[in-house]
């Protein structure tokens, strides 16, 4: 099988006059690769010429149809997950997507998304649906499937999510429940009962609660709904159940320990963005984490390769409360060059807060795409500082890079400014999700009410990022005044 496939990216196809046509002839950018893949095809007969039908190329054309030695590789990786594809409009738009396929290829190999790929160490309970979902595949002519959910150790009851997976697509149409107890029952032995209930409860906290499960999630989205504070004492008590239980059975124990780590994980990155947090429990519990993580020898917490220990270290430095705290916290803000709409809602408190953003840019971060962003705080009264810092997140896998510079001026009146200082960000290409803060210090206090925050961004992603040619995300959070 040789794969000739488009890179990540939406968007990312070609414009110019003769591709337009193509698609508008065919309703779907999938036109005029398929015709290039027939072409290929034709070429090799002998061969299997496989292509993505990702993001834009998800829907099929209406009139070129692939050729029987060309596979099509579909993706889901928009839809959600806390119900079957079926339930929800974004797993209907795709159910549209193969359904189209299926009337005119018998070649189509799924490619299923189903862990959270920003936090895989976090809580993921999608069990419910996986049955549904392979069902759906094998009914419409899907003869090729991946499951991309648990490539990397620690990931949320990624031995329990191998099993179930393989054993459905070998049938489909077993008891997904009995697949369940049978592998807890064998693998966790008498703990087996207290972590089906711990999963049983935490479905049922998803589908309560009304919220989206993604990919791209972090697991403050659910904090107030299958995370809330209430449930999770209950999902601890069931764990200290669960390792009571195999407590004489070392080989059981690890494995009971090693799937808390989901668990433990997420309450920690809720626990850093409540301002009433118990921080010598919180200690604790980091310290926990890190040890077992040493243990088990997990070596990254997402896709993007952040080490388990880096994000301790960096825990204790940044979510945890300083001693000295910023002058800023609560102050208002004023804008005069707006982030995208959909980070408006929490751009007027989410800067000032006194809470930092995790590696997942769907909580605390305020983004602008492709343009500059500036906006002034009002501190409320003239204070004394030496410096300010603004934070900013780079991510390469988002098209979220480093701005070029951050540049800070001052002023009693709000009228006339004096500049303060200004920072500028080196180039970054790793793929590790990284805090970057832009600082400037005085050498002498200076006293102000107003702060002028101006940012000037990239603009277009580089020539070396896949998003060539199109807009650069940044991403900013808290603005700390000491």
């Amino acid at each position: 099988m040789i794969s000739v496939s488009q890179n990540d990216g939406n968007n990312t196809f070609c414009t110019c006059e003769n591709c337009r046509k193509v698609y508008e002839e065919e309703g779907s950018p999938a036109g005029a690769y398929i015709r290039f893949m027939n072409k290929l095809a034709e070429r090799f007969p002998d061969k299997e010429i496989s292509t993505l039908a990702y993001l834009f190329t998800m829907h099929p054309p209406k009139k070129v149809k692939p050729l029987p030695n060309v596979n099509i590789m579909l993706c889901d990786i928009d839809c959600m997950r806390e119900v079957p594809l079926t339930d929800n409009a974004s797993g209907r738009d795709f159910v549209k997507a193969l359904e189209g396929w299926s009337a005119i290829s018998n070649n189509i190999f799924v490619w299923d998304y189903g862990i959270n790929f920003d936090n895989m160490v976090s809580c993921f309970p999608n069990f419910h649906v996986l049955q549904k979902n392979i069902q759906l595949f094998k009914k419409n002519h899907v003869t090729m499937h991946f499951s991309q959910v648990n490539g990397s150790k620690g990931t949320d009851f990624s031995e329990m999510r191998a099993y179930m997976i393989g054993k459905l697509m070998w049938n489909p149409y077993q008891n997904a429940d009995s697949l369940m107890r049978s592998f807890m029952d064998g693998y966790y032995g008498a703990a087996a009962p207290y972590l089906y209930q711990y999963q049983k409860i935490m479905q049922g906290g998803l589908l309560a609660s009304g919220t989206n499960l993604w990919i791209y999630d972090s697991p403050v989205t659910h904090k107030n709904g299958m995370l809330n504070d209430q449930l999770c004492k209950t999902y601890d008590e069931l764990f200290d159940q669960a390792e009571a239980a195999v407590a004489s059975d070392p080989v059981r124990l690890d494995r009971v320990q090693l799937s808390r780590l989901s668990l433990i994980y997420s309450e920690l990155e809720i626990a850093r963005t409540k301002t009433n947090q118990d921080v010598a429990k919180v200690r604790q519990q980091l310290d926990y984490f890190r040890q077992q993580c040493r243990k088990f020898g997990i070596k990254s917490l997402n896709e993007r390769s952040n080490a388990p220990e880096d994000y301790c270290d960096l825990y204790e430095k940044r979510f945890l409360p300083q001693a000295e705290k910023s002058k800023a916290l609560g102050a208002k803000v004023i804008w005069l060059q707006k982030p995208g709409e959909r980070y408006q809602k929490i751009a007027d408190t989410a800067l000032t807060d006194g809470l930092f953003g995790g590696t997942t840019f769907v909580e605390s971060w305020v983004g602008w795409e492709g343009v500059d962003g500036s906006f002034i705080l009002d501190l409320g009264e003239e204070k004394e500082f030496s410096s300010v810092e603004a934070d900013f997140l780079h991510q390469l896998g988002q098209w979220i890079l480093l701005p070029e510079k951050v540049t800070y001026s001052i002023s009693t009146d709000n009228q006339t400014y004096q500049p303060f200082g200004s920072f500028s960000f080196a180039e970054d290409r790793a793929p590790q999700v990284k805090f970057v803060g832009g600082k400037v210090t005085s050498d002498k206090p200076v006293k102000a009410r107003y702060i002028k925050v101006e940012v000037d961004a990239i603009g277009m992603c580089p020539a070396w990022h896949y998003g060539v040619g199109h807009p650069a995300w940044f991403f900013m959070d808290e603005v700390t005044v000491l």
